[in-house]
């Protein structure tokens, strides 16, 4: 579940990151498209004052009459001051052309800013498409990250009830084997412990959960196993695995129909999860005894067996004959 919810996190920061991207490409193509606005302006005044100063100039040409310069040098020839009449001409033309050229240089600049201006434009305008998406995009991401994080937190709840149940469902079996140890039976001469090793196998089909712990993908944790679950075929019967006397034969919450057998010497065995039971409880049992019938196959194994000594659970494969296929 935290390997997911990393994933979950990895996910939307990067969905924020692309908006973020995204963002920051819309801010610097504005920003040049704000410096372009000003520079454009700034060269239109200059235009302008340009256009003012090419006016005043053609107006100062048009005062000298319709002959134009050639009639100040004509007069000047006549009896004026021929060099300041060149001068005067020379100085009108120069700054005419001048001014005309500065005008067309300023013309094509500020034409050519428009130009950028609209490219910019243009692509700020894909740019805020663009960023549009990836924040739509983000919103989807996010709506899915925090479904599936309410799912797992659900998940979780329910994990940890789950667990809860098989704890609480462990402790009343402790419990449960407390109060049969303390009740004194009868049983044979016969010490089970002589026999560890060498105990037969209580049903026929494969060993699907050993003893000790396990990790539980269903819930994504792990739990401890006191015993042996298989996977047997449906109505096998389930056997005493040693002689005793039945402690315990009926349903126990949690384990489904239950038989715990007082092998002497505080050797317990127990098999649950039986469809049906054949015993009662202060009967005597031999090796064998068919103590009851197997629930139909699940997948996950539909017979559990244990075996307690003085109180404690023990690994059954230590007490069972050896067994190449199990």
């Amino acid at each position: 579940m935290a390997r997911e919810q990393e994933v979950l996190a990895a996910e939307l920061d990067l969905a924020e990151a692309r908006v973020r991207e995204n963002e920051l490409v819309l801010g610097q193509s504005r920003s040049e498209a704000d410096r372009l606005r000003a520079e454009t302006a700034a060269l239109a005044e200059e235009l302008v004052a340009r256009r003012a100063l090419v006016a005043k100039h053609l107006e100062m040409t048009a005062l000298l009459g319709a002959p134009g310069p050639l009639q100040l040098l004509f007069d000047a020839a006549r009896g004026g001051d021929l060099e300041e009449a060149v001068s005067t001409v020379a100085m009108l033309t120069a700054g005419q052309v001048r001014l005309l050229e500065e005008y067309d240089r300023l013309s094509v600049r500020h034409a050519e800013r428009l130009a950028e201006l609209s490219v910019i434009l243009e692509r700020a305008e894909e740019e805020a498409r663009a960023l549009e998406e990836r924040r739509g995009e983000l919103e989807a991401v996010q709506s899915r990250v925090d479904a599936r994080l309410r799912q797992l937190e659900r998940s979780q709840r329910v994990t940890g009830d789950r667990l809860d149940e098989l704890r609480q469902r462990e402790q009343a079996l402790g419990r449960l084997m407390e109060v049969l140890a303390s009740r004194e039976r009868l049983t044979g001469k016969e010490d089970v412990r002589r026999y560890r090793g060498a105990l037969p196998w209580p049903v026929e089909g494969e060993v699907v959960q050993a003893f000790g712990r396990h990790y539980l993908p269903k819930y994504a944790t792990y739990t401890v196993c006191n015993g042996l679950r298989f996977e047997a075929p449906s109505g096998a019967p389930v056997l005493a695995v040693f002689p005793g006397i039945v402690a315990y034969a009926q349903h126990f919450k949690g384990y489904g129909n239950m038989v715990v057998i007082d092998h002497g010497n505080e050797v317990y065995s127990l098999a649950a999860g039986l469809a049906a039971i054949h015993v009662r409880v202060d009967q005597r049992v031999s090796m064998g005894t068919r103590v009851g019938l197997a629930t139909p196959a699940d997948g996950e194994g539909n017979v559990y067996f244990e075996i307690r000594a003085a109180g404690a659970p023990q690994d059954p494969r230590r007490w069972l004959q050896l067994a190449e296929d199990r």
